[in-house]
């Protein structure tokens, strides 16, 4: 009897352990925003020895009616926390800095990688593969939208 109960505990426990790690993945976020384009340029440092900085950029729609806490950018070893600006289409200059407490759908969002955070990937992405951009809503949890293709831009070389 014991034995058998034991085996109930053990099958219990390993379901349960099953459950909590279907959990802890981050959603797709399609129905969150919509990615529009997202590209990379680097500058390459006039100083001998100096290494080149990358800057990556992201266009995405807002569709959702609940506001977005956070943005972050996972690439190729690469994982930083996002700037947030307003985007107008046709604009060759940025706009303006936006609280996401202002973000409303159709909205549209320009997304610059902030480099040399040190804000740790959290257990729910560590597990989703490739090149992607996490949010969070209050109530969603996190979400990702790949990233399949980023434009590169000329390189920058400074004097």
């Amino acid at each position: 009897m014991r034995y058998f109960a034991l085996i109930i505990a053990s099958v219990f426990i390993l379901s349960s352990a099953t459950a909590q790690e279907k959990q802890k993945t981050a959603k797709s976020g399609k129905s969150y925003a919509t990615l529009v384009s997202a590209t990379m340029q680097r500058t390459i440092p006039g100083m001998k020895g100096a290494q080149p900085s990358v800057r990556y950029d992201f266009i995405l729609k807002w569709k959702s009616k609940q506001v977005p806490e956070t943005f972050f950018w996972r690439g190729d070893n690469v994982w930083m926390n996002c700037l947030v600006k307003a985007y107008k289409p046709g604009k060759k200059e940025p706009g303006e800095e936006i609280g996401l407490d202002k973000v409303k759908r159709n909205t549209c969002l320009q997304l610059t990688g902030i480099p040399g955070g040190k804000f740790p990937i959290p257990e729910e992405i560590q597990n989703t593969k490739g090149q992607a951009i996490f949010f969070k809503t209050a109530t969603s949890g996190w979400r990702y939208l790949p990233v399949t293709s980023i434009t590169k831009k000329k390189d920058i070389i400074a004097p």
